[in-house]
């Protein structure tokens, strides 16, 4: 079984700690930062197989850093893509800003808060099961 890695950013340290919780149990691997330079700074060098993204953050947004990590993945630094999962206190009603937020952040998917970690976890599997083949 492949040990995959997942990056935790957010700058709640309870939320944090209770993502990287339920994911270690779950087999995972985890990595956490509270800011948005050390979110991208961590990605570029452990490259993850997945990161959890907090919208709101210090030193940089998420939907910046999520957007930076894609245009990465298409120049070819990561010899894989990097499943994102954006989450936002912020409920988007609009669909146009929606699909504003989605295309500029490239994220996979996006979770609002308060959100249920079960539900986050599966998400987390779907778009990483642990036999995933690597691009």
């Amino acid at each position: 079984m492949k040990e995959n890695k997942v990056i935790v950013v957010d700058d709640d340290s309870d939320i944090r700690e209770t993502i990287s919780f339920a994911l270690e149990q779950e087999g995972y691997r985890v990595i956490c930062t509270d800011n948005g330079w050390d979110a991208l700074g961590a990605v570029r060098a452990t490259q993850p197989n997945l990161v959890i993204l907090d919208v709101i953050l210090p030193r940089e947004n998420g939907y910046r850093v999520s957007g930076l990590i894609k245009d990465d993945i298409k120049k070819g630094v990561y010899q894989k893509d990097i499943p994102i999962i954006l989450l936002t206190g912020r409920p988007m009603n609009d669909p146009d800003a929606m699909k504003v937020a989605i295309e500029y952040s490239q994220a996979d998917y996006i979770m609002y808060k308060p959100f249920d970690m079960e539900q986050l976890v599966i998400k987390v599997k779907e778009l990483l099961p642990y036999e995933r083949e690597e691009k």
